[in-house]
């Protein structure tokens, strides 16, 4: 599904939103304040009629949805908003009921007009100050909201203040913003697949850049930059989660640069990868930002594990209907520890009742190969090959064995140390693959390692 893009306080690129013709923008409140800016007569200005515009007015108080003909105090609609810090429950109560349709709530005149809601408006609610999506906490926010998104998909959630594309377009949310400026003016290209580069290094990724019209060399340029960081994100906005085996190869067709950001279309080849890639090195197709191939791949995606067709991680994006590996990791730990409650206790039967059960050895190796794939997500260098160097508690011994193996001799490190099943966590076997210390109380390592 595509993400519905805003861009976030255009103060200084609205020139350049005007020349790719985009009018859906989300001003935070304060900025307003601070710049002094009239959000209607500023889109007046520079839209005027050529342009449909949409306006979000963002604060903690609601955000005001504006559009042409609307004022402040009469917006087409003013959405709850939630905080992180505030009560998930708070958040959950907010997705589940639509405001817009509580008359009471609607009719309150004692609520100034950009804060109350509007009776019959769309069901969006609009989350502010999400945590880094790089730390830990970051991450288990984005996954539990994903989750909320599918579980209320009528419900349009609006993350407001992510930077990446990843986050913004990788999780399932219906809505989002972003700043393309910051990456421009510090000399990055946001590339439509979610990695940010040096504009000097883009010769490797010159697939990415014709794709949005433009020429390596022109990318020097900081307002032309920020112009490719416009249309990267409206492409990731539609595309980030499709696998488009767009053309890269030279058979002398021209670029087209004339179509629209909505109507352009990548064509497509029939091969994954360009015809001179490299070939595949041990570990590859396994994890995207660990591999080889990224350069060439047309099917690369940052964050997320590979989907080339016929590449182990393809059942695991099927199973949890996502290809963003911190959510992998995250529901195969889920997995792998009720696998290791159910393994525990029907082993314990085994010994009550003196027999054995071919189904417990089935569960076994179910538990082993969940947890050779959650090994192999967390730690590179278990990708390679069957025997590798793993090290195995905090002394850094080594020692070849196979992914089976090193999961084993994990849980039997943390066993030692005193933790039980329950307690184990994915952070806590990725310690004890790479040799690193684990702390006495679980939770420590599962805040540190964000």
């Amino acid at each position: 599904m595509a993400t519905e893009l805003f861009f976030r306080n255009p103060h200084n690129y609205i020139r350049e939103l005007v020349e790719c013709g985009v009018g859906n923008i989300a001003w935070d409140r304060g900025i307003l304040v601070k710049k002094r800016i009239d959000p209607v007569k500023h889109a007046h200005t520079y839209f005027g009629m050529a342009i449909e515009y949409r306006i979000l007015v963002v604060g903690e108080q609601g955000t005001a949805d504006l559009r042409p003909g609307d004022t402040l105090d009469k917006p087409t609609g003013v959405y709850p908003t939630w905080k992180y810090g505030e009560e998930q429950a708070l958040l959950e109560e907010m997705v589940a009921r639509p405001i817009g349709e509580d008359e009471k709530v609607c009719s309150d005149t004692s609520l100034p007009g950009d804060e109350r809601p509007v009776l019959g408006q769309e069901h969006r609610v609009v989350i502010i100050d999400p945590p880094n999506a790089g730390t830990g906490p970051g991450r288990r926010f984005l996954v539990y909201l994903k989750e909320l998104q599918e579980d209320y998909p009528d419900c349009i959630i609006h993350v407001h203040g992510l930077y990446g594309f990843r986050p913004a377009f990788g999780m399932g949310f219906r809505s989002a913003d972003i700043s393309p400026r910051e990456a421009a003016q510090h000399g990055k290209i946001m590339l439509p697949q979610g990695r940010e580069e040096k504009y000097e290094r883009v010769q490797k990724q010159v697939k990415w850049v014709t794709a949005m019209g433009f020429k390596p060399a022109e990318l020097a340029e900081p307002r032309n930059r920020c112009i490719y960081n416009i249309k990267s994100a409206i492409w990731a906005s539609q595309n980030f989660a499709e696998l488009i085996k767009f053309r890269t190869v030279n058979d002398g067709a021209p670029v087209d640069t004339t179509s629209s950001d909505v109507e352009y279309v990548p064509r497509e080849t029939k091969s994954i990868f360009n015809s001179g890639a490299p070939k595949k090195q041990d570990g590859d197709r396994f994890a995207c930002d660990s591999c080889s191939l990224t350069a060439d791949c047309k099917y690369y995606r940052a964050g997320a594990v590979c989907s080339v067709p016929g590449s182990e991680p393809t059942e695991l994006a099927a199973y949890f209907r996502t290809r963003d590996s911190a959510t992998i990791i995250e529901g195969l730990g889920v997995l792998l520890s009720g696998q290791a409650r159910r393994v525990e206790r029907a082993a314990q039967e085994e010994v009550e009742y003196g027999e054995t059960d071919p189904e417990v050895t089935k569960m076994m190796g179910q538990l082993f190969d969940s947890g050779v794939k959650l090994a192999k997500l967390v730690d590179p260098a278990l990708r390679a090959n069957a025997a590798v160097q793993v090290n195995i508690g905090a002394g850094g011994q080594t020692a070849p064995i196979n992914p089976k193996q090193a999961v084993a001799a994990a849980f039997r490190e943390l066993e030692l140390q005193g933790f039980s099943r329950e307690q184990i966590t994915p952070d806590m076997v990725a310690a004890v693959l790479q040799g690193k210390p684990i702390p006495s109380i679980p939770g420590e390592l599962v805040e540190g390692t964000g």
